[in-house]
């Protein structure tokens, strides 16, 4: 290979680049909309869900109850019923997500050491908020049930009540994330599912462009070599997969105040082998179908849908049947996720993802290698 028309060809794919809005446009615009939508509107923070009270008793002791569901901050109160009966009306409009129903005899059940029972019931069409909803609400009965027992006993004249405490307690503390900010978890994930997306995307469009221009062909009058072309192609898509990269981490610090605690040297180590094997991955494309159409669909079934189902983006993968586990190991977002977000939130060191990257410089070589044999018998 001929260095010198590498770096020509290179230079002069740079400035088609430069002059294409369009071109520039998908390699930043797109990624920094997909990373403010993401970022904002995507989160897994379940806060407000909201509320209606039936509360038969209007008592004390049901106002104290409600009182420590609104405290939380899950739960807002949008409204109060008389009747149990308006309640499923609510639910079929979306108007509420949850409801607390109190009984009547609520407080007489208490002060007579009964057991008191309120009714929650919780719209199961989202299972993420169902769950959150129940765990919150046993929490709260937990807490209520203690404080009255304690209460019980200083009514009772028993000094012990003031100094009982739970047989069991749990401290819990969060690691690598303290506030369990959602944006913290999305935004390295977006930096696997935008480059893969984009990286072969652009690249499948603009070869596949030159081949319905006519371009292509000019290149075979002259002594410029298959290898030589496509690496000269290969090599500012690379730059620009870096710069999607740095726009994405100094985006991510700047409005979501992501850490960066690893080394940023292993982090642009390891996104040039992700970005090389899907550089490749969209020039296969672009070889085997020569139209801009049928390349962005390609590009688009083979990385993105790819990358935000199957690498562990949106739910975890010891959560999918085994099967489709088995598929997970041939995606490469898969790795560069796990990696990716070492970085940004543990500051894992390198040698901790040798598996990792190993994988991913396999995948990276198998689909170079595709990527030149195909190039080259098509040109031929």
């Amino acid at each position: 290979m001929n260095l010198k028309r590498i770096g020509l060809i290179a230079q002069k794919e740079t400035r088609h680049i430069l002059r294409d809005f369009r071109t520039l446009y998908l390699a930043f615009g797109v990624p920094l909309v997909m990373l403010v939508l993401f970022g904002y509107a995507l989160t897994m923070d379940i806060r407000e869900i909201p509320t209606v009270i039936v509360d038969q008793d209007k008592t004390p002791a049901s106002r104290d109850l409600i009182a420590a569901f609104e405290h939380t901050g899950i739960f807002t109160v949008v409204l109060r019923v008389a009747d149990g009966h308006a309640i499923e009306p609510m639910f079929h409009t979306n108007r509420v997500q949850v409801a607390l129903v109190i009984p009547p005899a609520f407080e007489r059940a208490l002060l007579r050491g009964e057991k008191a029972q309120a009714q929650l019931i919780v719209d199961g069409t989202d299972a993420n908020v169902a769950s959150i909803a129940l765990g919150y609400a046993n929490a709260i009965a937990q807490s209520r049930t203690l404080a009255l027992a304690v209460q019980a006993l200083d009514n009772q004249g028993l000094s012990a009540g003031s100094r009982m405490r739970p047989p069991l307690a749990v401290k819990a503390r969060n690691w690598f994330n303290a506030d369990l900010k959602s944006q913290w978890y999305l935004v390295p994930g977006l930096v696997a599912l935008i480059m893969a997306m984009m990286s072969a995307m652009l690249m499948a469009l603009t070869v596949a462009r030159e081949w319905e221009r006519g371009t292509m062909e000019q290149l075979l009058v002259t002594p410029v070599r298959p290898v030589e072309i496509l690496f000269g192609k290969l090599i500012p898509y690379y730059v620009i997969g870096l710069g999607q990269l740095s726009l994405i981490v100094g985006v991510g610090v700047t409005l979501f105040d992501v850490p960066v605690r690893g080394s940023l040297l292993t982090l642009y180590a390891m996104s040039s082998l992700f970005l090389v094997g899907a550089l490749s991955q969209g020039l296969i494309i672009s070889v085997i179908t020569r139209q801009q159409q049928l390349a962005m669909q390609l590009a688009i079934l083979s990385s993105l849908l790819p990358a935000i189902i199957l690498s562990g983006f949106m739910s975890p993968i010891a959560s999918m049947p085994k099967v489709i586990q088995g598929i997970t190991y041939l995606i490469p977002a898969r790795y560069f996720l796990v990696i990716v977000r070492g970085l940004f939130l543990k500051g894992t060191a390198l040698v901790n993802f040798w598996p990792q990257a190993l994988a991913l410089a396999l995948f990276a070589v198998v689909m170079l290698t595709i990527g030149v044999r195909k190039f080259k018998t098509r040109l031929d």
